[in-house]
């Protein structure tokens, strides 16, 4: 009797081409194909390596951060008892397109080391890869690479180029667009080839910048521009014009880069508000478990402007300092300020009255969520908004703001410094009425001016120079 070949070991896996396994992906609705190149330590022993962060891998949508206190006793290491972990919604695709999905897939970050580890993907699949991925195998071969292809569902559909296929050859000189350290994405649009992803960057914020003033407008879901008449087009004309699709898909917004203009009075940047950096709802405390109506009636108080039967909650709210408004004090619970490392996995930023009670908190593991979303590289480019004959319009500056290298552990940092702080704007409109109105914003912000120590290198660039 023959034996069963491998997923990737057929005849149609050694022969197959990068315009064959694009079809593949295009055929199941994949968006976007990003690209590893697999070490001899990036097997299923020793879990392929990732990045160092999350936040390295903003590009692949994931499912809820959980934390995890490892009770194995495989190992003493307590660096090692420290991890998060996050479900992959993963298939492997072979080279007929046919999928076997791999339900056990998951990333593991380890904050102390750092890094990100790939997990459970041959764990309850059908497709049979040990022969490339076991270390006492082939597993250790060079020539191997993952291909990742992110769908607009928000699948993943995963292929492996084995050393002797024709698409291992391609892969070795293809046309790549660098997003991290370890990944690139395939540039499948066959542009020219893209030496720097900063300077071409630069070149379309120059261009959109020497456009002067623009009408307000948006994309629509199908690539198609429509006029925008809301106050806040800022962000949507910005992406209009660099032809980001708003299709929810959590990937870098231009060439890797995360895009976000801030509002100004006049450029450079005099005026400019602070900015807001997430708004994740409260996941304990108080607040989960009376519910946020409750929790405004009990720690809010009534609207300071005068306005009738409102009562609101918010105010600046910084680290270790009481808020008078509220009778509340933030505290960062498993994080040390002087390791800058998290020491509980279950560790939270929470929301303190004066006996020492949670009104709010939020789980570093949902936080962490929330911050792989940002994008370890960003820019951030100043905005003038006026309204002309009832439509507003917007002119971007040429002096904008490059940011690299962010990580949950720096905005850890920025809170500890009161660089970060808790900004909610809750109110609760027609208090005393049958049907009182709540409004939920929780919002964690940084002053513009401070917006620098999320990164690990921060540049102010002139586009004309």
């Amino acid at each position: 009797m023959a034996a069963v070949q491998g997923t990737y070991d057929t005849q149609s896996s050694k022969q197959i081409t990068m315009s064959n396994i694009t079809r593949i992906f295009h055929d199941l609705g994949v968006v976007n194909i990003y690209v590893k190149k697999l070490a001899s330590n990036d097997n299923s022993k020793n879990q392929p390596f990732f990045g160092s962060h999350l936040t390295d891998l903003s590009f692949l949508p994931t499912g809820e951060m959980i934390a995890s206190n490892s009770e194995s006793q495989k190992t003493l290491d307590p660096k090692r008892k420290i991890k998060y972990q996050t479900n992959l919604k993963l298939s492997w695709v072979d080279a007929e397109g046919k999928t076997y999905a791999a339900p056990n897939s998951k990333l593991i970050y380890y904050p102390q080391y750092p890094e990100v580890r790939f997990s459970g993907f041959l764990s309850g699949s059908k497709a049979d890869i040990s022969k490339w991925m076991a270390p006492e195998k082939q597993g250790r071969s060079e020539g191997r690479w993952l291909l990742l292809g992110v769908s607009k569902d928000n699948s993943i559909y995963a292929y492996l180029a084995t050393p002797e296929s024709d698409l291992s050859k391609e892969l070795a000189n293809a046309n790549y667009i660098k997003i991290s350290t370890i990944f690139w994405q395939l540039n499948t649009s066959h542009i020219a080839t893209i030496k720097s992803t900063k300077e071409a960057l630069k070149t379309k914020l120059l261009e959109i910048h020497n456009m002067g003033w623009v009408a307000s407008q948006k994309l629509s879901s199908e690539m198609v521009m429509e006029s925008y008449k809301a106050a806040n087009g800022g962000g949507y004309t910005l992406e209009a014009l660099l032809g980001i699709s708003p299709n929810g898909i959590a990937e870098p917004d231009y060439l890797g880069w995360e895009v976000k203009q801030f509002g100004v009075t006049k450029f450079p940047r005099t005026g400019s508000k602070p900015t807001t950096l997430m708004t994740p709802e409260p996941n304990g405390g108080f607040y989960t478990e009376h519910g946020a109506m409750e929790f405004v009636r009990t720690f809010g108080y009534p609207d300071k402007s005068g306005k009738e039967d409102r009562i609101n909650f918010g105010g600046k709210h910084i680290v270790d300092q009481y808020q008078n408004l509220t009778g509340l004090t933030l505290h960062l619970n498993g994080y040390d300020p002087a390791l800058s490392k998290i020491t509980d996995a279950n560790g939270v930023i929470a929301l303190l009255d004066k006996a020492g009670n949670v009104s709010a908190s939020w789980s570093f593991a949902k936080l962490m969520d929330h911050w792989k979303r940002k994008h370890s590289q960003a820019v951030y480019i100043p905005c003038l908004r006026r309204s002309d004959s009832g439509t507003f319009q917007y002119s971007y500056g040429k002096d904008i703001e490059l940011g690299e290298g962010t990580n949950f552990e720096k905005f850890l940092v920025a809170m500890h410094k009161g660089d970060v702080y808790y900004d909610p704007g809750i109110k609760l409109e027609m208090a005393t009425g049958n049907s009182p109105k709540l409004k939920r914003r929780s919002q964690f912000r940084v002053n513009h001016k401070d917006i620098g120590a999320l990164y690990k290198k921060f540049e102010l660039i002139d586009l004309c120079e």
